[in-house]
């Protein structure tokens, strides 16, 4: 094909970028790692160790290494990792029906319904929030969560607690609707770069409410847009007990303005081509 650039995504496609670069191609190439493989290991351990040092080393063989979040950038200049490296945050497109940040939730104004989206594995966290949400709902009984993913990898559904509603997988027409019933969307993830379902949330007017790994706590504006808690079953037990239907509406405008300020497909398409453009050569 003799391309142009060559566009590697996720930590794999670093073995085919080594082996190009052995056999003497030097064409023009761009690595993501959308996360990257540290973030799930322990990084003193002997396995953590080895994955730094192929990542950190084996980036470096691109012209050019993206980053999808500040946190991914922060983590790589931490260890060390090789490559010149620019962030450029995801973005999704917005929604075919853009949201009225003012939409009503569900049950008439009566509850505080969250809303937790992904997949049921350790990463995402669900099994703490499970835990805290069961325990807040003793203090706070209008609390409800909706549930939108399901299990992967042979993983087991979990046993729900009352006030829990699993709605499966949903398209994506579907699935912005349920982000614009819902006060607020949860992220208990223990890792990630970052989240397309933090942008999606944010399209709808959906105010967010992060986890503090991986930097996330930067992908929302404290207080305007979400919230930020520590990652324990205590810390997020506190947070959704203390929730506020009135305050997390009275976010819903900054969280559709943050999108818009943010996390546009058009800001996102703008960055990503100067990078590219400053790689082949072309405007």
């Amino acid at each position: 094909m003799r391309p142009d650039l060559y566009f590697f995504n996720s930590t794999f496609s670093l073995l085919p970028l080594a082996v190009l670069r052995l056999i003497g191609d030097r064409t023009p190439a761009v690595y993501c790692a959308h996360c990257w493989a540290i973030s799930n290991y322990d990084h003193t351990s002997l396995k953590g160790r080895i994955v730094r040092a192929l990542e950190g080393r084996l980036s470096g063989l691109a012209d050019r290494v993206i980053n999808v979040s500040k946190g991914d950038a922060d983590l790589a200049r931490r260890f060390g990792y090789r490559g010149r490296h620019v962030v450029i945050e995801n973005a999704v497109p917005d929604s075919a029906n853009a949201t009225n940040s003012d939409a009503r939730a569900d049950d008439n104004g009566q509850g505080i319904n969250l809303l937790f989206v992904g997949r049921f594995d350790r990463q995402k966290g669900l099994d703490i929030l499970l835990q805290a949400f069961e325990r807040a709902r003793q203090a706070q009984p209008a609390l409800r969560l909706k549930l939108v993913g399901g299990p992967v990898r042979g993983s087991a559904s979990p046993d729900l607690p009352d006030g829990v509603t699993h709605l499966g997988w949903l398209n994506p027409e579907d699935l912005d609707d349920v982000y614009r019933k819902a006060d607020a969307l949860v992220v208990p993830s223990r890792w990630e770069g970052l989240p397309l379902i933090v942008p999606e949330a944010l399209r709808n007017g959906t105010p967010v409410l992060l986890s503090d790994r991986s930097g996330m706590g930067s992908l929302v504006v404290e207080g305007e847009s979400g919230l930020v808690f520590d990652l324990t079953e205590d810390a997020l037990e506190q947070c959704l007990s203390s929730l506020s239907r009135s305050t997390l509406r009275a976010m819903r405008p900054a969280a559709r303005q943050q999108y818009e300020d943010r996390y546009t497909i058009a800001r996102f398409s703008k960055d990503l081509s100067r990078q590219l453009s400053e790689l082949v050569g072309t405007p």
